[in-house]
């Protein structure tokens, strides 16, 4: 009668207690300390001062609001390529220049990790590979709708300037290369080195490090 579960109150309380903690940890805990494990053997990237403050920069204006960086995938037609499952890109997201699904593996070493929710605007896991060229991404910043009509992001103008750098703050600016739609006054306009960060974070999610590493295309 003392081990009752209906007349003794301590084993009522502690049995189901007991078992949620195991079942707490059994399908919780352990698979995270699996999954961790996992992560920590993928190689940290190298490290880049200028490509980090590009990516504190996209974190802090909000980027993430409307760019996701993840690739969905087309689980009804997954397949197994020699024990490994392959999951091909949705059709809705196949614009966007991936071969294959985003993988676990991709956000290894990431804090925050910036998925997304919304694509408002084009995903940029790719970017760096899509549109590989420093420039166009200056042209955008400073104003999207000058090369890409229909875009909704508004102008950040603040991360340049029109008033040539001098000294040795010149060799942290970038000239950028006036192109008409963007209506300069005086034809002159500089990045300053948040836009040049931000960039070079942007040309960073090219994905070559990852397929260094296997992780597909």
């Amino acid at each position: 009668m003392a081990f009752s579960i209906h007349t003794n109150h301590r084993v009522l309380f502690l049995l189901p207690a007991g078992i949620y903690l195991v079942l707490v940890y059994l399908c919780a805990v352990w698979p995270a300390m699996q999954e961790q494990a996992a992560m920590e053997k993928i190689p940290q990237p190298p490290e880049n001062e200028l490509v980090a403050r590009g990516r504190e920069l996209y974190g802090s204006f909000n980027c993430v609001t409307c760019h996701t960086q993840q690739i969905r995938g087309d689980e009804r037609k997954a397949s197994d390529n020699d024990g490994v499952r392959v999951v091909p890109v949705l059709e809705a997201d196949a614009r966007f220049g991936r071969e294959l699904a985003t993988r676990a593996e991709e956000y290894a070493w990431q804090a925050p990790v910036f998925m997304g929710t919304q694509r408002i605007g084009p995903d940029l896991s790719s970017t760096g590979r899509r549109l590989p060229e420093a420039q166009w991404h200056y042209w955008h910043l400073y104003d999207p709708q000058s090369v890409s009509p229909d875009s909704l992001m508004p102008p950040h103008r603040f991360l340049f300037t029109t008033e040539a750098p001098t000294g040795d703050a010149q060799y942290d600016y970038e000239e950028v290369q006036v192109i008409a739609g963007l209506g300069v006054s005086g034809g002159k306009l500089w990045a300053k080195p948040d836009a040049v960060a931000l960039v070079e974070y942007l040309l960073s999610l090219n994905r070559e490090y990852l397929e260094t590493e296997g992780l597909g295309k």
